[in-house]
């Protein structure tokens, strides 16, 4: 018995036309009922794909089935005969076609209608152009440089060849030296060719992750010449390197130590106010760099006697998905530190930005300078460790929240992530920013943090209400 194949991918519509057998997928069409005469041995017609892989089954069927649709059409419109109909579909099953009429005379055929012809396969410089024209209109100016990096040394690595040509050999060929190259390859050695970078003494390789995302790159292209039916299949699938790490593992989080260290060594807020500021706000908010560099003096504000940072795109601020709006509470170490104070001050000389000392840049806004500060800064001040950058602040946010136990679907909306549960990602709604508050207050980094239930002792003036709740 056929079961019908019940797509689980957000593909649905391939139900209709699969169906399975002890695993083994078949193309199945109704007859049109104005055509039962022209095929009244068949109600239905099924082919066999010789496949029991889901996603081969669907790549097949949807090349196949057109060619079944197009015998109907032209019979309809009479470009063929029955006859000539049941042939085709008869070839099309590999079997011999059944003749509705016994001994009648073979009519003459009618010019035979050209199949279409598939496109031709396009080089992969051609094909890395389309899909870049087809969406960069999604992609930041900063991710859009990124890529245009990225494909540039796929481009010198696999060569500007047909894509079609492309098998798992080159693929694999390409991974292999993927991890002997170095990160920054052309940065770090530009007026030299990929092969003498090869041959250079104690390479450091890039990571198995840079890796991985350049393969899953070059996989999308590949993906792109299936949909536009230059390949049949994915070459790249299956493919890359086996991580030697868990998720959690490819970034540290910092320690307490790592925490009170950086608090301690962190310079006077009084010439560069971000060079301290935008470090605490990390590890007491878990923002991001790029979020915190972009604030705006409107951006704290109180919101059901909360106050928050109102994490937006407004004006020329970019967040990196949907989810990133939110509203982040304020933990009361920061107020008893004097931020709310700060933006008493901003806001009497009508300032903007809450970091006016920050320039931005087209490519990656307003938080490279602070960043590279960072950078220079973790190392002589905290740790040479390379897996603890400024980014651990939020992982070292995350982590603290997770051992108290904090729910996850409050640590991912104080950290900007989706939330991809039905329940409470669909239906809930986002949290009250009291609740958020409680769990943020959790939060003792040091003895000196401002404990629970006691953020009034840093209220600040009545008229810091940066645009009201």
């Amino acid at each position: 018995m056929l079961a019908p194949f019940f797509c689980h991918t957000g593909e649905c519509s391939m139900a209709e036309y699969l169906r399975t057998r002890n695993g083994n997928f078949y193309l199945r069409l109704r007859v049109p009922a104005d055509l039962r005469s022209t095929f009244p041995n068949d109600i239905e017609i099924l082919k066999s794909l010789r496949t029991k892989d889901p996603k081969t089954a669907r790549l097949s069927a949807s090349c196949l089935r057109p060619h079944f649709l197009e015998v109907f059409t032209l019979t309809r419109c009479g470009f063929i005969t029955d006859e000539q109909a049941r042939k085709r579909i008869a070839e099309m099953l590999d079997r011999q076609p059944k003749s509705s009429v016994a001994n009648t005379v073979e009519p003459q055929p009618a010019p035979p209608v050209p199949a279409p012809t598939p496109p031709s396969a396009p080089s992969l410089k051609q094909v890395i152009d389309q899909y870049t024209n087809d969406h960069k209109s999604a992609w930041t100016a900063k991710t859009r440089l990124e890529y245009e990096s990225y494909y540039k040394l796929l481009l010198d690595l696999v060569g500007d060849r047909i894509v079609s040509s492309i098998d798992r050999g080159v693929v694999r060929e390409l991974r292999d030296t993927l991890t002997r190259l170095p990160a920054h390859a052309y940065k770090k050695h530009p007026n030299m060719s990929l092969k003498q970078i090869l041959e250079l003494p104690n390479l450091v390789p890039m990571s198995t992750t840079t890796v991985n995302k350049l393969l899953t790159l070059f996989g999308s292209l590949m993906r792109h010449c299936v949909k536009e039916g230059y390949r049949t299949d994915n070459p790249v699938e299956g493919l890359k390197v086996q991580q030697n790490r868990r998720a959690d593992e490819e970034r540290k989080a910092y320690t307490k130590d790592d925490i009170k260290k950086i608090t301690a060594a962190l310079p006077s807020p009084a010439k560069q106010p971000e060079r301290y500021w935008v470090p605490m706000i990390a590890m007491y908010s878990g923002m991001r760099l790029g979020e915190i560099c972009g604030l705006h003096v409107a951006d704290i504000k109180q919101v059901d006697g909360v106050w928050c940072f109102d994490v937006n795109e407004e004006g020329d601020k970019r967040l990196k998905t949907a989810s990133s709006t939110r509203l982040v509470p304020i933990h009361p170490t920061l107020i008893s530190k004097g931020l709310l104070t700060l933006v008493d001050t901003l806001r009497e000389k009508h300032k903007v930005r809450l970091w006016s000392n920050l320039v931005r840049r087209e490519i990656d806004g307003y938080c490279p300078a602070l960043g590279n500060w960072f950078g220079r800064f973790n190392r002589k001040h905290i740790t040479e460790d390379r897996l603890k950058t400024f980014h651990s602040l939020r992982h070292s946010f995350a982590d603290t929240l997770k051992q108290l136990g904090v729910q996850e679907s409050q640590i991912s909306e104080l950290m900007g992530h989706a939330n991809d549960s039905i329940t409470t990602g669909r239906y809930g709604k986002r949290y009250q920013p009291r609740i958020l508050m409680e769990a943020i207050t959790m939060i003792c980094y040091e003895d000196g943090d401002v404990p629970e239930g006691t953020t009034e002792k840093a209220e600040p003036s009545s008229d810091l209400s940066c645009g009201g709740t």
